[in-house]
């Protein structure tokens, strides 16, 4: 089941963590430009668009976090940006990654391959579940619509009280 089927709208930011820029490659008019020296470069059509851009040190993740908010989604999952404060998941792929339960703040839950599921459960402090298992999905719909509900009566109480 996706998030989408069940109308949860959701953008994603990614870091990336290969060092160096992302790797654009594409003979397009905008990535032309771009690679002229335009230090953004936006193609809108049909409603989606595609965005390049250059910032001159890496961007506050706030602001990334901004741009993605203009798409009104209900969820923004950020993927890499381990070391800042967002709630975050766990991936256990193999037992050097069990570090990262101990090392990493604000963790809520973790995912594990099967060969780490038991000592993963032995040591987090926080939900652990199967990669090959449905309950994680359950249980993430249950956090996103428990904050989604939360939030969305903060905000018609906050329009009411505007009238």
């Amino acid at each position: 089941m996706k998030l989408r089927e069940v109308n949860v709208e959701v953008a994603v930011l990614k870091h990336h963590g290969h060092g160096g820029k992302p790797n654009i490659n594409n003979v397009k008019d905008s990535h032309n430009h771009f690679q002229a020296g335009a230090i953004a470069s936006l193609v809108e059509g049909d409603g989606s668009l595609e965005l390049l851009g250059s910032f001159n040190s890496e961007p506050p993740i706030t602001e990334l976090i901004q741009l993605l908010g203009l798409f009104h989604p209900d969820v923004i999952l950020i993927e890499g940006h381990k070391q800042k404060d967002f709630p975050k998941l766990v991936l256990i792929k193999e037992e050097s990654d069990l570090l990262l339960l101990e090392r990493l703040t604000n963790v809520k839950a973790a995912v594990a391959w099967p060969d780490c599921l038991e000592r993963t459960r032995k040591q987090a402090s926080v939900p652990v579940f199967s990669l090959d298992a449905d309950q994680f999905f359950e249980w993430f719909l249950e956090q996103i619509l428990g904050w989604h509900n939360a939030h969305s009566i903060a905000l018609r109480k906050s329009d009411d009280g505007d009238r």
